[in-house]
């Protein structure tokens, strides 16, 4: 009995620990996350200040202290007035577009209205039943289309009334940013003296991965934004259409989420047009969501690909199951789970795939 027991001890300990780091993802980024958010920001500020740091220190002979305030003060300078300068051109976009709303909402319900006697006089010869289909399409499109402008704009009014929140948070980073800094090496030696000798190659290994694939998914997943804004904000500046940054910032967040797109942005912005009449202004619109499209598909998959190694679908399949198991949460949870495991196959805690 106790032979037939241990023959199976291994495979009951990496059910438990599979368990155990499923649980540990979704408790950290459901719950531990919100605490700690700013001090991993920091770190990660840190280590990307590291080198400077590290030339004021030893090629300029400049205290440790004196290096880190500097080069920090010059980084939050740079970060802060790009930040401060798109920050107030969305916030003016956004009280304009609030106080435009109703008359948006006025427009909406006219040329709805008017699409619907055209659509009746077209379909005159059509069969009742089918006419009216038609028609309840249409208006239910035209209600969806307002509800979704009417939350938009609460979520985003709401984050507004967030800000006096961001900046206790922003200023706990800068300074933990600071500490963190300085005091990189001691931190590291610490934490690292805590480590059992038995374990510590394998937590390197661990670290050293792990780090490297979450760091680079980030790093994708923002490369990718910056390239949809930028896109978004240069395109639709040209077309002529009014809350040009704040509708690309919109579209650049949306289009973390594979399954959403940009579509729930451009698609929306091409029917008002329709209904407007400004079927220039839609065919535009057009044209630049499917740019869009054909540069995400273009460097989607070689920017993940060389920043985390995951096949395009294994990244794909992942953030579907992470969809279903955690809501949009998922999204991001299922690649770092992947991740994880793959980690955890290369420090041989879990079998490795038979190549």
């Amino acid at each position: 009995m106790n032979h037939y027991l241990e023959k199976y001890i291994p495979l009951i300990s990496r059910i438990i620990l599979i368990c155990t780091i499923v649980f540990s993802i979704y408790f950290i980024s459901t719950t531990l996350i919100f605490y700690i958010l700013p001090f991993v920001i920091a770190w990660i500020i840190a280590s990307i200040l590291e080198p400077a740091i590290n030339f004021f220190t030893k090629h300029l002979k400049i205290s440790r202290n004196i290096s880190t305030f500097i080069v920090l003060l010059f980084f939050v300078s740079c970060i802060g007035s790009i930040i401060a300068l798109i920050s107030g051109i969305i916030i003016v976009q956004l009280t304009k577009l609030s106080v435009m709303l109703p008359k948006y909402s006025e427009k909406l319900y006219f040329h709805t209205n008017d699409l619907t006697q055209k659509m009746e006089r077209l379909y005159i010869q059509l069969p009742y039943d089918l006419a009216q289909s038609i028609i309840n399409m249409v208006n239910t499109l035209s209600e969806s289309l307002t509800s979704i402008i009417t939350k938009l704009i609460s979520s985003l009014l709401s984050f507004i009334s967030a800000i006096p929140g961001f900046f206790i948070f922003l200023f706990v980073t800068i300074i933990a940013t600071f500490f963190i800094a300085r005091d990189k090496s001691e931190i590291k030696k610490f934490i690292i003296t805590q480590l059992p000798a038995n374990t510590l190659s394998k937590s390197r290994i661990f670290k050293n991965d792990l780090l490297f694939a979450l760091m680079g998914y980030i790093k994708a997943q923002l490369i990718l934004m910056f390239i949809t804004f930028i896109e978004s904000t240069i395109g639709l500046t040209i077309i002529g259409i009014d809350y040009s940054v704040l509708i690309a910032l919109i579209a650049s967040i949306i289009d973390v989420f594979p399954i959403l797109g940009t579509g729930c942005v451009y698609i929306p912005l091409i029917l008002w047009e329709i209904l407007s009449n400004d079927y220039k202004s839609a065919i535009g619109l057009g044209i630049l969501y499917g740019i869009i499209l054909f540069i995400r598909q273009l460097f989607e998959p070689k920017i993940l690909g060389n920043q985390i190694g995951l096949y395009p679908l294994v990244t794909l399949i992942s953030m579907y199951i992470g969809l279903k198991l955690f809501g949009l949460l998922g999204l991001m949870i299922g690649p770092i789970c992947v991740i994880i495991c793959i980690t955890l196959q290369k420090i041989d805690i879990l079998p490795r795939w038979k190549e």
